[in-house]
């Protein structure tokens, strides 16, 4: 392993480190220079990996899971509409396997369960970067699925912004951002509220047949949240900045439950505060070094209350605090003109508080995990070959406990430590064929730990099984990479045919009214992604993807094994065509665009017996840049009024409409309406 690692590249650092040092050599980068440097997945180029930036079609109403419902190989599960519960599967994962990111810190705590992207709010976003089926170094820590990172907007002018809107179900959100450049440094603040009161009519089919379902409209699903941030860089010179950042989140929103559910009234309530501070170098490594450091603390509460046991077993008003500690440095240096080493030191300590001044049985038991990982990667350049090859090795450890807690509620004698350790490596290959075109090929083996939960339980319905031992997966992709441009069009298109065999999958297996977590589960992955981009003109654009899933169940349950894995669809499609950029005056432009989406071949359930029903949505905007920095953008989305679902009882909205009106202090238009 060591002699690979020190034979091994990661593409991006190859390419353009060799560029500084020769302007004639051949590189990777030259493969996709047609794109703009912010299109590129800045972490990894050699991976399977798609970016959104602000070089997007300008639309009411965002949000994260819109987003990324958009990219290949993403399949995002909703519980409802606008802010509600939505977890991610990349390449038919777990949403337990993927990693997400804002600024480097991870969202995921130990106690497990995925992300709730839901409640990762958009409004300071500057870009986000997905890896499908890989975890690039500097994340330190691995995912069987891969990684969404998403970072915020560094100030680099002054301007002052504000955007008001609102549409369908009683939506209204007011957005104001702020920025500010001195010298040397840069003030960033920013400002978001949002309140829907969510009442969409939905077709009730529970416990009914279709012919005697009736029309009602979706309650306790109101919305109300705050948000914001606030960012400080400071350059001192010789290409190193120095950062702070407090991020907060805050909302309060209804718990409808299931669709039939006579009365419901429970709450949900979260709220999140996230403080950063980072030094960033380009020089202090040598030439074409790179040097990132930061640290960083995490508070989330959730609240939960349903003091009529409506969603929950018993009544609850349950307050779990989850706080994390962390620390992460990664670097890189240009070891010699044909060879890059990069690595990572990646540290972080969660503590779980939970408590519930309502209910009969504790909603989890206080925990903390202490986790580290190392990792090394090379980066070697074959110039005969024109031949990229990357190998990474690291390491993950965890040590986890917990007090527990009594049926009385109360606490016992801390636990034994449960402790883990995994090696995590990677090789990739990229093989230039053309200045316009490549070959890439990629292949690793991810781990995830168990979670808390997973471990101890709840000391009440959930059983722990401190026996468990870590997912683990086998990853591999490989396809071409195009990227051409002429005078007047250009053209980015992307394939990969992919494969993971995940093995000790872990499962709740139910019985005498309990659950307990065990090592049952496994999975075989099939599929093929593609992605393609083309703008022709100054004004048409195209944007293309698709992905074919084949997941099957190889667990050793019979009635789930050989069939495929729920909430994994086997068809993925959508298309976006725009017309951009339109001037109607000389200071008036619009831009129109539609949008389809198509999702088929899909189950709830692990055996298969509850089909969810193939959908397909359309979707249509436009927007205008008006004199005086105004901008005006109209969207809707599934337009025919599909009554959809991602799980039975928690039906999904119709057809929703959104308009918003956005001014400047400076000419913000976007990068799309001026080509």
């Amino acid at each position: 392993m060591s002699i690979a690692l020190l034979l091994g590249s990661a593409a991006e650092l190859c390419s353009w480190t060799l560029r500084a040092q020769t302007a004639e050599t051949p590189v990777y980068e030259t493969v996709v220079v047609a794109e703009p440097l912010d299109e590129r997945p800045r972490e990894d180029l050699a991976a399977s990996a798609s970016v959104i930036t602000d070089d997007r079609t300008p639309r009411a109403a965002e949000s994260i899971p819109q987003l990324l419902s958009e990219q290949p190989g993403i399949t995002i599960t909703r519980l409802g509409g606008m802010g509600s519960t939505a977890t991610i599967s990349l390449r038919g994962s777990t949403s337990n396997q993927v990693l997400v990111y804002v600024d480097g810190v991870a969202l995921n705590t130990a106690t497990g369960g995925g992300v709730d992207l839901g409640a990762v709010p958009l409004g300071d976003m500057a870009r986000i970067e997905i890896y499908r089926g890989m975890s690039p170094i500097r994340f330190g820590a691995s995912a069987i699925g891969g990684v969404v990172s998403i970072t915020t907007v560094v100030p680099n002018d002054n301007r002052v912004e504000l955007d008001a809107g609102g549409g369908s179900f009683g939506t209204y959100y007011l957005n104001g951002r702020v920025a500010w450049n001195r010298g040397r440094f840069h003030l960033y603040t920013s400002l978001h509220l949002l309140t829907s009161d969510g009442d969409f009519p939905y077709l009730d089919n529970q416990n009914a047949n279709l012919t005697t379902a009736r029309r009602v409209v979706r309650r306790d699903n109101d919305l109300h949240q705050i948000d914001g941030m606030a960012k400080a860089v400071l350059d001192v010179g010789d290409g190193r900045q120095l950062a702070t950042s407090l991020a907060f989140f805050g909302r309060d929103q209804g718990l409808p439950g299931i669709g039939s559910l006579a009365d419901p009234h429970a709450r949900l309530g979260t709220s999140r505060a996230t403080g950063i501070v980072s030094y960033e170098s380009g020089h202090d490594l040598g030439l074409a070094s790179h040097l990132r450091a930061l640290v960083y603390s995490n508070y989330t509460l959730t609240r939960f209350y349903d003091p009529d046991h409506q969603i929950n077993a018993s009544r609850t008003d349950a307050h779990d605090r989850t706080t994390t500690f962390g620390g992460t440095v990664d670097w890189r240096r240009m070891a010699k003109s044909w060879l890059i080493l990069s690595g990572v030191f990646d540290a972080r300590y969660d503590i779980f508080a939970p408590s519930d001044s309502l209910g009969s049985v504790p909603s989890g038991a206080p925990a903390t995990r202490l986790f580290g990982a190392a990792g090394l990667e090379s980066d070697f350049w074959i110039q005969p070959l024109t031949l990229d090859v990357i190998a990474s090795v690291r390491v993950e450890a965890a040590r986890d406990e917990t007090s527990g807690r009594d049926y009385f509620d109360n606490f016992l004698p801390t636990s034994t430590p449960v402790s883990h350790v995994l090696p995590i490596a990677r090789l990739s290959l990229v093989k230039e064929v053309a200045p316009w075109a490549s070959l890439r090929a990629n292949a690793g083996r991810y781990a995830r730990l168990p979670s808390t939960i997973e471990l101890y339980g709840n000391t009440g319905y959930l059983q722990g099984n401190s026996l468990l031992k870590p997912e683990s997966g086998l990853n591999a992709d490989a396809g071409p990479v195009l990227s051409w441009s002429s005078a007047t069009s250009k053209l980015s298109w992307s394939t990969d045919a992919f494969m993971s065999l995940a093995t000790d999958l872990i499962q709740f297996r139910y019985g005498n009214g309990r659950a307990r977590a065990l090592n049952i589960g496994g999975a075989r992955i099939l599929g093929v992604e593609s992605s393609a981009t083309l703008d022709v003109g100054k004004h048409a654009r195209m944007l293309i993807s698709g992905t074919l899933t084949d997941s099957k169940d190889t667990s050793a349950i019979v009635s789930q094994n050989g069939r495929q894995l729920p909430l994994r669809p086997r068809y993925r499609f959508y298309a976006r065509p725009e017309w951009r950029a339109i001037r109607v005056t000389s200071r008036v432009s619009i831009g129109i665009y539609a949008d389809v989406d198509v999702t088929a071949g899909n189950y709830i359930d692990p055996t298969n017996v509850v089909v969810v029903a193939a959908r397909l949505l359309f979707g249509a905007g436009v927007y205008a840049d008006l004199p005086a920095n105004l901008c005006i953008r109209a969207s809707g989305w599934n337009l025919g009024n599909a009554q959809i679902k991602d799980l039975a009882g928690y039906p999904l909205p119709g057809r929703e409409v959104y308009l918003t009106l956005t001014w400047s202090s400076a000419n913000n238009k976007n990068k799309e309406q001026h080509p």
